[in-house]
């Protein structure tokens, strides 16, 4: 399975939920975000883990298609 078909397929699910009145699309968005945080935990290093979480923390700065945050990572390695 490729990754647009694993995207699809969380699409479907959250349209679901959502229409179904399971929950509310925050409540929604939530769930899925705690579940892809467990995943990256489970997959990445500990020094990758808490990387990724700082930018996440960081994605306030996010304008246009990068970050604006002096410390980003500029070795271009992909963190997820």
């Amino acid at each position: 399975m490729i990754f647009e078909d694993i995207y699809e397929k969380y699409e479907h699910l959250t349209v679901e939920l959502i229409e179904n009145e399971e929950g509310s699309p925050l409540e929604v968005a939530g769930a899925m975000m705690g579940q892809a945080m467990k995943l990256y935990k489970m997959s990445l290093s500990h020094e990758d883990f808490n990387s990724l979480m700082t930018i996440i923390t960081h994605a306030s700065g996010l304008e246009g298609d990068r970050f604006i945050y002096d410390d980003y990572d500029t070795t271009n390695e992909t963190k997820h």
